[in-house]
């Protein structure tokens, strides 16, 4: 999949082919086949692999009872946790070639979002039924709308493939103070941790 992130980014999603892709890693066009039915479908796997983050996937690497006990500390660590991730280099790269080649509309990256929006809608749901967030804000879809949206923005336009350094951690720095604003809005605090110490940091 990483081979075939590269030659996409490298020449365009339609001008490579699954030849050139089984060139690239030394199989026969045969052996691809056998794992994906098409180009389109290895592509969802790369998308699968290298976009949107599943927050369920993050759950563990967090301190036990963090999403019950300070939502809005859990929310930063986590979203730092998926800025990592969004800064290795071919994570940049889709970004790129789904720009550059008009793949931002398309059905598997909005399948994608959509299952991560889900994913974090359960964990609205979750803290409104604690008596965490206050059920007069809105549904969990749309509280998780609300909270994934300038955060999805924000990797869409400075954290591709050719943003510098600079504009990553400025980015960075804007994903984080939305979550900090968010978290004031919908459970009338930051979080109790020392959040100016997250350990989520590019590197």
């Amino acid at each position: 999949m990483r081979a075939a992130l590269l030659l996409f980014a490298r020449q365009g999603f339609a001008g490579t082919s699954i030849r050139a892709i089984a060139r690239e890693v030394g199989f026969s066009e045969s052996v691809l086949y056998a794992h994906f039915n098409g180009k389109q479908a290895l592509f969802e796997a790369v998308l699968a692999t290298y976009g949107p983050q599943s927050p369920v996937d993050l759950l563990a690497e967090f301190e036990s009872g963090l999403a019950e006990s300070d939502p809005p500390a859990f929310l930063r660590e986590m979203v730092g946790a998926v800025l990592d991730v969004w800064e290795r280099r071919e994570h940049r790269l889709l970004i790129s070639l789904m720009a550059r080649d008009g793949l931002l509309h398309g059905d598997a990256l909005q399948q994608a979002l959509a299952g991560m929006r889900d994913e974090v809608a359960v964990l609205f749901e979750r803290w409104i039924a604690a008596g965490q967030v206050p059920e007069h804000l809105g549904t969990p879809q749309k509280l998780a709308f609300s909270f994934t949206g300038p955060i999805g923005l924000a990797r869409i336009l400075h954290l591709h493939a050719d943003a510098s350094l600079e504009e990553r951690s400025t980015a960075r720095e804007s994903v984080l103070q939305h979550v900090d604003l968010f978290a004031r809005a919908v459970f009338g605090r930051v979080g109790e941790s020392d959040l100016g110490q997250c350990r989520c940091q590019i590197p």
